[in-house]
């Protein structure tokens, strides 16, 4: 530790600090080896696989059990309502969709940082 006080350290601190509460992993995880570590991890992830490393308890509760796979059986059912309950779904997926993007402008402000 013999590294001076800086106001450099307290940024990078921090947003260490921010990808372990969005990834649920900290850095020193076993899985943080051979030259990877959480920043990568999470850099490698953007932006499409960004779903894979967020922590799932910051996910709605919805956006873990709802999918493509929903809709494709809610659109086979022969039900009255069955229009609705697709855009019910289309619905839940486009909010899925804005959490994701929120997430991704979230940890690059965050990345560019560290």
């Amino acid at each position: 530790m013999g590294a001076n006080a800086s106001t450099m350290g307290d940024v990078y601190s921090y947003g260490i600090l921010v990808l372990e509460m969005f990834t649920g992993r900290r850095p020193i995880d076993d899985m943080f080896k051979d030259g990877l570590n959480l920043h990568n991890f999470v850099k490698m992830a953007l932006p499409k696989r960004l779903i894979h490393v967020v922590n799932p308890m910051l996910l709605p509760r919805e956006a873990e059990e709802m999918g493509v796979a929903t809709v494709a059986i809610v659109a086979i059912e022969e039900e009255d309502d069955k229009d609705s309950e697709i855009e019910v779904e289309a619905n839940s997926i486009e909010d899925f969709r804005q959490i994701d993007a929120d997430l991704k402008k979230c940890l690059l402000s965050i990345l560019n940082r560290v």
